[in-house]
């Protein structure tokens, strides 16, 4: 069974989504350009993409989280091909983490950077896709120093988001779900046994954060207080952190705060 929870960063819909059965999660991490190539929009890609993936790995119960993952972006795409421009570069595209949960064994998917984090009894496992970070730099490295709202602070942001367009979802780039199927292939996939499963999460990195940008904790700490907290009272614990550096001195990060969606497996009764 999965306990789930979302949250949008304040003042802003929310373009993360999440899904599940009591065996399968789906996290999506939306982004592009508001309506940019789409009339949709963010939100909906990412509640689309998020809602038939998962509807394809139950319909072909035996296909693998990559095949899954294809007929997800494939199906999207078919809803909207006619009436969007999906070439846009501002046309929607997300970060997705799968966690199956089977008889036998435990399979994790990420495209791009959600975290799928396994926690086993032979040690823990994460699989995230950081080849964004490796091609076109860290969040944190590109407006380290600069506070939010300064004009320097917004022209390295982006400076940032153009660098990730124009390597996103192409040969020696990064990829991302969008309108290509074949994206898939690029995520990164691992099984485990389930007989050596304790628990397990899947994390947007805007719920990461304290872990993988803030360095403020470690995963086996993080999955400590989300045993203790809950998916919502961690998120709630993420907002503390990012209110209590309001200008990202401490912290340097792109968005003073960002949606955070939380999908944890193995929770206590």
């Amino acid at each position: 069974m999965f306990a789930l929870a979302t949250d949008a960063a304040p003042g802003r819909p929310n373009e993360d989504f999440v899904v599940a059965t009591p065996d399968i999660a789906v996290v999506v991490d939306g982004a592009g350009i508001p309506f940019g190539g789409c009339h949709h929009g963010v939100s909906w890609y990412s509640q689309q993409l998020g809602a038939r993936t998962l509807a394809a790995l139950i319909r072909e119960p035996h296909s693998s989280l990559t095949d899954g993952l294809a007929a997800g972006i494939e199906a999207v795409a078919d809803l909207h091909r006619d009436e969007c421009d999906l070439t846009d570069p501002g046309t929607p595209c997300a970060a997705i983490g799968i966690l199956r949960v089977g008889d036998k064994y435990v399979e994790t998917l990420a495209l791009s950077d959600v975290s799928v984090v396994v926690d086993l009894e032979t040690g823990l496992e994460v699989t995230c896709d950081l080849s964004i970070e490796e091609i076109s730099g860290t969040e944190p490295d590109a407006v380290r120093g600069l506070r939010f709202g300064a004009a320097d602070h917004t022209a390295a942001l982006a400076a940032l988001v153009a660098n990730q367009t124009a390597t996103r979802n192409r040969p020696g780039g990064w990829w991302v779900a969008a309108a290509m199927p074949e994206a898939a292939q690029h995520a990164r996939v691992a099984r485990f046994p389930r007989v050596s499963l304790r628990r397990a999460a899947v994390l947007t990195d805007g719920a990461s954060r304290p872990v993988d940008q803030m360095h403020c904790y470690t995963w086996t700490d993080f999955l400590d207080l989300l045993d203790k907290l809950g998916p919502s009272g961690l998120i709630n614990h993420v907002r503390r952190i990012e209110l209590n550096d309001p200008e990202g001195d401490r912290y340097p990060r792109t968005k003073r705060h960002d949606d955070a969606t939380v999908a944890q497996y193995g929770f206590p009764n």
